[in-house]
C-alpha cells in the first residue's frame, strides 16, 4: 500500500488547541494500532508535525488527516507521496535469567 508523508504547521499552543491534544492522540494511537500512521512526530517547538500514512491514493490520506482531532487549528498542509518508508523494526527486549 502507498504512504505518504504530511507536513502539518501548527499554530503558536493555545488553551482551546491544548484541550484537543488528548483526543488527538487517542485518535493517533487508533490509527497506530489500525496501521494507517506508520510514523507520527512533532517539533520541539510544537509548531510542526510530519506524519507517514498509509493509504490506497493521495485522496484517501487526506481525508485521513481531515479526520485528526487537530485538523481545525492546521495552518498548513503539505502531502509527499513516498516511494517508500523504511523504519527500523520494533524489538522485544531481551529476556534476563536471574
Amino acid at each position: 500500500m502507498p504512504a505518504y508523508l504530511f507536513q502539518i504547521e501548527l499554530p503558536p499552543f493555545s488553551s482551546e488547541l491544548m484541550a484537543v491534544v488528548p483526543f488527538h492522540r487517542q485518535h493517533i494511537d487508533k490509527m497506530f494500532s489500525e496501521g494507517k500512521i506508520l510514523s507520527y512526530s512533532v517539533s520541539l517547538k510544537r509548531d510542526m508535525i510530519w506524519c507517514v500514512i498509509n493509504a490506497e491514493d493521495e485522496q484517501h490520506a487526506m481525508e485521513s488527516v481531515i479526520l485528526f482531532p487537530l485538523y481545525k487549528f492546521f495552518i498548513d498542509v503539505t502531502c509527499h507521496p513516498l516511494l517508500f518508508h523504511n523504519i527500523l523494526p520494533a524489538t522485544l527486549p531481551g529476556i534476563i535469567l536471574n
